[in-house]
């Protein structure tokens, strides 16, 4: 069953990772509420770039960058060095 209106506002979506601008403003547009995230699309540029990858093809923006009125918590610094590693094994690195 879908959620009112009312719930979609108090909802809190939990992610590994920071949201990309098209699922940021889906996120606004239906009004879902605060967005907790473990890494940032910053950590995962930088981390494309130690393994001498380019990034994305989509230009990264910070969730707040996209939605004005959502609370916004993340990244999670005590998971960043285990998403860096799930980041490189992901890609064939192995360390």
């Amino acid at each position: 069953e879908h959620m009112t209106e009312g719930e979609r506002g108090v909802a809190t979506v939990y992610t590994s990772s920071e949201h990309c601008p098209m699922c940021s403003a889906a996120h606004g547009w239906v009004g879902l509420g605060r967005i907790v995230y473990a890494s940032s699309s910053k950590q995962l540029v930088s981390w494309l770039d130690e393994m001498g990858l380019p990034p994305g093809r989509v230009r990264t923006l910070a969730i707040e960058e996209v939605i004005r009125d959502t609370p916004v918590d993340g990244p999670a610094p005590e998971f960043a060095e285990e998403l860096r590693a799930l980041q490189r094994r992901y890609r064939g690195f192995t360390d």
